[in-house]
């Protein structure tokens, strides 16, 4: 058998390389650091995340700093535990004297409960998996130090760990008389053990519950990342666990769970609508003259036979859902005024249409403007761009009100295939006069791209009705309430 094909059967049957070892090597010296079974694809995937996660790597070198030479194979134990989806431990033969002090504590973690319930979350998931460790390995580390019992069982871990690789006798004899005192002590120190691997299984459950609760607020699954490189993911969900964006993230996912029943109940609404008479065998669909046949025994064996046919007579559906619905332009007031609530339910209703439209593969773009446009963020028919997300609930409020440059910024591009007859909708807090030169002309222009324009006043009025010489329609809201925004989806995102 060829040496490259022994080094496959090896990595597959999860062994160390033995390949390149004399044949007379014994098999039982052939060890290993970790106390979970790991292939070597194991030991790729676990160096791949820490050369993406700067928290873990830190986590990793407090082993030099605190003296715990065993702690960067437990660190990789618990990597594990959370990773992958039947962790099992490897025989005690199998691992390096030093090293099974970690054993107690990766025990403890497999028979944890809320181990088994993260692991629902982060068995095979790159990115959950490696924030759970970071929680976990955290809360294990300061568990650890705050009890003298089992730092110095780990200290004495460390000590042994240096004798494993030494050949001589004696050494090994002193490593194993070590090693039989550090177990006794670890024993002892059970019921510690115990209530420290629980505070790591606690963190480590809790922030995989976090994690998935972060993308969920902004209608995402850590599937949908997977295409960013890990780093970028790790670094993406801890800006979506700020704060400011969690808060709003609540909003943006009542306002995503409104937007979509509206849609929702258009469409049925819409297909319920009877549009002609035809033939076939629904039941739901067939005709009540036609079920009455069913009371007649002569009648109820023709009935049975045009229904094995397909020929009773039913009614014919037609949804009206329009076809190829516009593009949607979502044009975001951040005049100082709207500082606080207002920019925040103002960027949620917008992230509200975008989610709709992503739905209905429509192009859309959030439009941000005071008395100039500041920032726009564009969304490709279909798209999800978390980044994109946090760019929004990351923007704050700058000057004054001026509608001209938004709205020509939207009959601009209008002119452009991407946002042809495009739906507008202005969201802001304030009053102001437009051109009447300049009115005449965008009003033109509207007209000749067949778009629709709607604005929602917060906070007031419009008693000279000058938003509606350039709207559809104007929802005047003092309010800033679910109800109301539900009224801006059921006419907007239909």
């Amino acid at each position: 058998m060829s040496g490259d094909l022994m080094q496959t059967l090896d990595e597959l049957q999860g062994q160390p390389g033995t390949a390149d070892l004399p044949l007379d090597t014994p098999a039982a010296r052939v060890t290993r650091k970790n106390n979970l079974i790991m292939d070597r694809l194991d030991g790729r995937l676990y160096k791949d995340v820490l050369n993406a996660s700067g928290e873990l790597r830190g986590l990793q070198h407090q082993a030099g700093e605190k003296e715990m030479a065993t702690w960067p194979a437990l660190l990789q134990d618990v990597w594990g535990c959370f990773y992958k989806s039947l962790p099992e431990l490897a025989p005690e033969s199998d691992v390096e004297q030093g090293h099974l002090a970690n054993r107690p504590f990766v025990e403890k973690l497999l028979e944890d409960p809320e181990t088994g319930q993260a692991r629902v979350i982060t068995a095979l998931d790159e990115l959950s998996s490696a924030l759970a460790t970071v929680a976990a390995g955290r809360r294990l580390m300061q568990e650890i130090e705050q009890r003298p019992e089992l730092k110095e069982a780990m200290h004495q871990a460390g000590e042994i760990a240096g004798y494993d690789n030494m050949e001589d006798h004696g050494s090994q004899e002193y490593a194993g008389s070590l090693a039989q005192q550090n177990r006794q002590a670890l024993q002892q120190a059970a019921r510690s053990v115990r209530r420290a691997v629980k505070e790591a299984a606690k963190a480590g459950e809790e922030e995989a519950r976090q994690t998935v609760n972060a993308l969920g607020g902004w209608g995402l699954e850590p599937g949908d990342l997977a295409q960013a490189p890990l780093e970028a993911r790790i670094s993406l969900v801890r800006q979506l666990r700020m704060p400011h964006v969690r808060k709003l993230a609540d909003m943006v996912g009542r306002m995503r769970n409104l937007a979509k029943a509206k849609y929702d109940q258009r469409v049925k609404k819409n297909r319920d609508e009877i549009h002609s008479i035809t033939i076939g065998n629904d039941l739901g669909r067939v005709l009540p003259a036609e079920l009455a046949a069913l009371k007649n025994p002569v009648r109820r064996r023709d009935f049975q036979r045009r229904f094995l046919e397909g020929q009773l007579l039913q009614y014919e559906l037609q949804a009206n859902e329009p076809q190829g619905k516009g593009p949607m332009i979502a044009l975001v007031d951040i005049s100082g005024s709207m500082s606080g609530h207002p920019l925040n339910w103002a960027i949620a209703v917008a992230l509200g249409l975008a989610d709709t439209a992503a739905r209905q593969k429509r192009q859309t773009a959030v439009v941000f403007v005071d008395t100039r446009v500041l920032k726009v963020i564009e969304f490709a028919p279909g798209e999800r761009d978390p980044q994109k997300y946090i760019d929004m609930a990351s923007t704050g409020t700058a000057g004054g009100t001026d509608y001209v440059p938004a709205l020509s910024w939207a009959v601009d591009n209008m002119d452009q295939q991407a946002y042809k007859s495009a739906d507008v909708v202005m969201i802001t807090d304030g009053l102001c006069r437009v051109d009447d030169e300049w009115l005449k002309g965008f009003l033109e222009r509207k007209k000749h791209h067949g778009a629709r324009c709607w604005t929602v006043l917060i906070g007031d009025r419009d008693p000279s009705g000058e938003l509606k010489k350039w709207s559809d329609a104007v929802w005047p809201v003092s309010h800033l309430t679910d109800d109301v925004a539900g009224e801006v989806f059921e006419r907007i995102v239909n």
